[in-house]
């Protein structure tokens, strides 16, 4: 199967400064306004700041609850992404979502596509708390760094 490369956030190197959130609005709305962005920013007590995107979940149940068959799943690469032409904002998508990675838009809800590769929110993020990740090469770093640890131990 071709997989895409998918966003990644590394929430440890997140201030919380939003400039993915102005950068994804105005390439996707032509303005700048956090509201209408893909991607989302919380603020947590213990946590500090915790952007939200979709993760793409395996087992997606946004996939299963939209009756109106607008959240799909790109054949090849598998990555989950939200037609607005037939969303209906009937919003069983953002109620299933474990991750808050779907938001309520103007006529239609919103959910990250990656921008086809062309990721403002990636340009934008000066101190590289989000990056485009190929699923090869990342299964591959993460395998290599489980065996160093139970190799060390």
């Amino acid at each position: 199967m071709n997989r895409e490369k998918y966003i990644f956030i590394n929430k440890k190197l997140c201030t919380g400064c939003g400039d993915c959130t102005l950068a994804c609005s105005f390439k996707k709305e032509g303005l700048f306004q956090p509201v209408k962005s893909r991607i989302h920013i919380v603020e947590g007590d213990l946590a500090g700041f915790t952007p939200q995107i979709c993760r793409n979940c395996e087992d997606a149940p946004c996939l299963d609850a939209c009756p109106a068959g607008a959240v799909l799943r790109r054949a090849g690469s598998g990555y989950i992404y939200l037609d607005e032409t037939k969303c209906v904002e009937c919003n069983m998508c953002i109620m299933v979502c474990p991750f808050n990675a779907i938001s309520r838009g103007d006529g239609t809800n919103l959910k990250c596509d990656t921008c086809d590769g062309e990721t403002p929110c990636v340009k934008s993020c000066k101190l590289g708390a989000i990056v485009m990740v190929d699923p090869d090469k990342d299964s591959k770093q993460k395998r290599r760094k489980m065996l160093k640890m139970l190799w060390q131990e």
